[in-house]
Order: C-alpha cells, then sequence, then structure tokens
C-alpha cells in the first residue's frame, strides 16, 4: 500500500516536474553543463530502497541504487556526475562534463521505488554550442576608389552563424555584393565560415565583418579602418625614386660648378702669384752699367 501511494505521489510530482523542466540548455563544446532534476514530494526519500537512472532518449548513460539515503551501487562514468546526497537533498541533478556535439539530445530521470515500475521525474533537452574564433580580416584596395575586396575568415564554430558587413560602422551593402562560404570539418562537424564582400569604396573606408553566434548569444567583429593601396604604394615609390634621381642630378651638377669655380680660382691664384715674382726680380736684381772711359777721364781726389 505504501509502495502504491509512493507511485502515486511520483506521479503527481512529475507532472509538475517535468513541465518546470521541459526546456533546452545550452551547453558548450569542452565545458560542463548542469541538467537539473529536483524531486520536491513530500515524501522523504532516505526511508526507501530506490534506485535512479538518467536516460538520453532511449539509452541509459548514468544508474545508482540507493538504500536510506546512501549509495549501493552506481556505474561511474568520467564524464558524469550525481551528488551522493541527492535522496537527503533530493537533487538529483547530472552534470555532464567535456561536452561535444553528440551529447546534443533530449534526457530524462527516473525514479524507481523497489519491487516498483519507475517513474520519470524530469525531461531537459541539451543543445550543444560551440564558439567561434575571432574573425581575422584580410583586405585589397582598389585602384583610386576602385573595387576593393575584403575577405573575413572565422573557424570552428558550432551552429552555422549569420554574418554580415557594415560600412562606416552603419551601412550595410548589398547582399549582392558578399559572398560567403561555409565549410563543414569532416570530423569535429564544426563550422568554418569564410565571406566575400566586393564593393567600390575609397582606401580610407572603415569595413566590419560581422559574425553572430544567436544560440550562444555571441557577436564577433573585426574592422579594417583603411590602408593606403597597393596601387598608390607603388606610384608612391615611383614619385620617391624620381625625386631621389633629380636630386642626384642636381647636386652633381652642383658638384660639378663648385669643382669648375675651384680649378678656375686656382688657376687665376697661380697666375697672379706668378706675376707678381716677375716684378719683385726685375727690381730686386737691376744691373749697374759702368762707363770705364768717363770713370778714367774724372779727376782725382784725396781720399
Amino acid at each position: 500500500m505504501t509502495e502504491t501511494w509512493f507511485g502515486a505521489l511520483l506521479l503527481s510530482v512529475t507532472s509538475v516536474t517535468s513541465v518546470q523542466a521541459d526546456e533546452c540548455i545550452v551547453g558548450v563544446i569542452g565545458e560542463s553543463v548542469l541538467l537539473p532534476c529536483v524531486y520536491s514530494g513530500v515524501k522523504n526519500l532516505t526511508s526507501f530502497r530506490i534506485s535512479s537512472e538518467w536516460r538520453r532518449g532511449m539509452e541509459t548513460v548514468h544508474t545508482a541504487v540507493w538504500i536510506e539515503g546512501q549509495v549501493d551501487n552506481q556505474n561511474v562514468s568520467s564524464r558524469i556526475t550525481v551528488s551522493s546526497l541527492a535522496p537527503k537533498t533530493g537533487d538529483f541533478s547530472m552534470e555532464l562534463n567535456h561536452i561535444h556535439l553528440s551529447d546534443t539530445h533530449n534526457y530524462s530521470f527516473h525514479l524507481k521505488l523497489h519491487g516498483e515500475k519507475s517513474y520519470s521525474l524530469c525531461t531537459v533537452c541539451l543543445t550543444v554550442a560551440g564558439h567561434f574564433s575571432h574573425p581575422t580580416l584580410l583586405r585589397e584596395n582598389g585602384v583610386d576608389g576602385g573595387k576593393s575586396r575584403l575577405f573575413c575568415n572565422s573557424r570552428g564554430g558550432f551552429p552555422a552563424p549569420s554574418i554580415y558587413w557594415l560600412v562606416n560602422h552603419t551601412q550595410r551593402p548589398p547582399e549582392t555584393l558578399v559572398t560567403t562560404f561555409i565549410n563543414t570539418l569532416p570530423q569535429s562537424k564544426l563550422y568554418n565560415i569564410t565571406s566575400i564582400l566586393s564593393i567600390n569604396i575609397s582606401a580610407d573606408t572603415a569595413v566590419t565583418c560581422v559574425i553572430e553566434n544567436d544560440l550562444l548569444n555571441e557577436t564577433l567583429t573585426a574592422t579594417s579602418f583603411g590602408v593606403q593601396s597597393n596601387t598608390s604604394v607603388v606610384r608612391l615609390s615611383e614619385h620617391m625614386w624620381a625625386f631621389s634621381a633629380a636630386l642626384c642630378v642636381v647636386v652633381f651638377v652642383l658638384v660639378a660648378v663648385s669643382l669648375g669655380f675651384q680649378k678656375k680660382w686656382d688657376r687665376d691664384r697661380k697666375r697672379k702669384k706668378h706675376s707678381c715674382g716677375d716684378d719683385s726680380s726685375s727690381e730686386g736684381t737691376g744691373m749697374i752699367v759702368f762707363d770705364l772711359e768717363q770713370w778714367a777721364s774724372l779727376p782725382e781726389t784725396d781720399v
């Protein structure tokens, strides 16, 4: 009679608990998630021999036998944890560790009184998602504000995200200018996404790539604030080369003129010096010519 009454009590509790717990929980790949299930009945479960069972669909993933509130036997999994105090606290929630995509499923918790059939207390929907990598953004500018191409890439997420572009942070370009490729990785089933925007903009226009994972309520952005185009760089290089060549010519001419003036100045200096040397030597070495006959006819004088 007690067992039948207990079963009826579980049924009444189940009808309430299932409605409250029948919702999807989002888990993240590689992390842990808690699938809640709390017994809120008035009967003290520590007074009975009971067994509990967590199922994924029709597959049993965890079982335990409890005698007067103590664990008598349970299957141990490195990925699944149920509190050993569950009959005392009423909290039979299951923690699932190291989540992967195959864990996406409906889970149910069943409680059974010894010798009776099992009753479902909770149902929980688990959905698994994965974070995308921060997007990388590459830009190829066109010539003089011509068509530019921008490449946005993000990897390793789930499910397939929404992706769009913004020009100058507010304007969304037409979808006809966007080409998006979504690839599924063979082993992990995760997604890689690449989007290409081809648009006529100036080289200094800011362009933003936006990736949204609605399941995780996650938005990732990458912005290119404008860079000098390759053509502009080439032209600037050509101008610098021409300027350098002209500067070299000017310097060469100035050096040549300077050398010419230097040589002319040296010649003039040598010529002037040579001319001055001839005049001084003629004055200093002038010859005295005596007329011996006149000197002989001069009268003698006393010395």
